[in-house]
């Protein structure tokens, strides 16, 4: 199967190191054109302080785009009244935030690129067009409306993730005796409720925002392409590949004051160690460069979720929990193994069944291998 056309999502750099810039500058330097993404200060779109999580601007120089790789990305065509046209799909729920007030905000952006922007109504489905004198106006302007949706979108709430199941009713077992274990000498702040579910263990790949049935879709073709093209080049198709869970760590520094509590993850086999980092890394590249992925670190962190004070309930939800005791007894505690064979698309808030059971998420796709 080949990948989605790349020119229809947003390329690699829209997701930066700080906050997302709005302007794009054309710079000529040793013969060459380079495109330099400047902030704007916009207090109203984008409080930087409320952002902690967004790591701060070490070296512009990572921030300067070559003209190249852009048109690399971008699907820009001659039409034959002899202008540049590229056209992309954007979700209807951005259609006003990009017109603005009375066409304000549209009409800024023609201005600025010298290019005029067709943006189907609202809540009309329908590509954004944007038409211009050369190939650098047409490039410009999809730069500036593709990062100021990626502003925007950064800001709203996962909808999907990627992950790896972990189907293995030895480390569902082994995952209810560590519970009863913790629970029989419970330390400062661990209650019952602050367990994760056996039958929701799984590994976290990626963490995805789509806003649409189309946006769905094209993370189905992604995640298959990506599993064509990338995974079956580091773990060969009909092949069995054990990953082992044993060890506990915490995400913060101190073990009195812990708010998640995580099994460490690593293949069975010694010789494939790194392999498993390296197809989730380059997974989570593959939806950051389709624009549908958020980007929440350089790496993924692999591991299965144990304890988690999000999970609290009643009084003091998200009150940290005093791990020192429980890293003491049972550090290297040993879940088990289970087999690499899935790769899931699954729906955020879907682990209830009927009866308000719990059950594994939903999905909107499974790839086997």
């Amino acid at each position: 199967m080949t990948s989605p056309r790349r020119g229809n999502h947003f390329p690699d750099f829209f997701t930066t190191k700080g906050p997302i810039p709005l302007n794009v500058t054309p710079i000529n330097f040793d013969n060459r054109i380079y495109y330099q993404a400047s902030i704007v200060s916009q207090t109203s779109e984008l409080d930087v302080d409320a952002r902690p999580h967004l790591k701060p601007y070490l070296d512009n120089d990572d921030e300067i785009i070559d003209c190249a790789d852009m048109e690399e990305n971008y699907d820009i065509s001659l039409t034959k009244s002899g202008k540049f046209q590229t056209s992309f799909y954007v979700p209807s729920s951005f259609h006003s935030f990009l017109i603005g007030a009375k066409g304000s905000k549209l009409k800024a952006f023609q201005r600025s690129t010298n290019t005029t922007i067709k943006i189907p109504r609202i809540n009309e489905r329908g590509d954004v067009v944007i038409l211009g004198e050369t190939e650098r106006q047409v490039a410009s302007a999809r730069t500036q409306i593709a990062m100021t949706i990626a502003q925007r979108k950064d800001r709203m709430p996962p909808t999907h993730f990627i992950s790896i199941p972990i189907d293995s009713t030895i480390i569902r077992q082994n995952l209810e005796k560590f519970h009863h274990a913790v629970l029989q000498n419970p330390s400062k702040g661990v209650t019952d409720s602050l367990f994760q579910k056996a039958v929701k263990v799984h590994l976290t790949v990626a963490v995805l925002i789509l806003l649409d049935d189309e946006e769905i879709e094209n993370a189905k073709k992604c995640l298959q392409a990506c599993y064509e093209e990338h995974i079956t080049a580091i773990f060969a198709k009909n092949k069995k590949y054990k990953v082992r869970v044993q060890g506990l760590e915490i995400m913060n520094d101190d073990p009195s004051n812990v708010y998640v509590l995580y099994a460490k993850v690593q293949m069975a086999d010694p010789e494939l160690n790194g392999k498993l980092q390296k197809m989730c890394d380059g997974i989570l590249s593959y939806f950051l460069r389709a624009g549908l992925a958020k980007k929440e670190a350089d790496r993924v962190k692999l591991h299965m979720t144990v304890m988690n004070a999000s999970f609290r309930k009643g009084n003091g939800r998200s009150m940290p929990f005093d791990a020192r005791e429980l890293l003491e007894e049972h550090g290297n505690f040993y879940f088990g193994e289970f087999e690499l064979k899935q790769l899931d698309l699954c729906i955020r808030g879907t682990t209830t069944n009927e009866l308000g059971e719990p059950k594994y998420y939903d999905t909107a796709l499974n790839i086997i291998s």
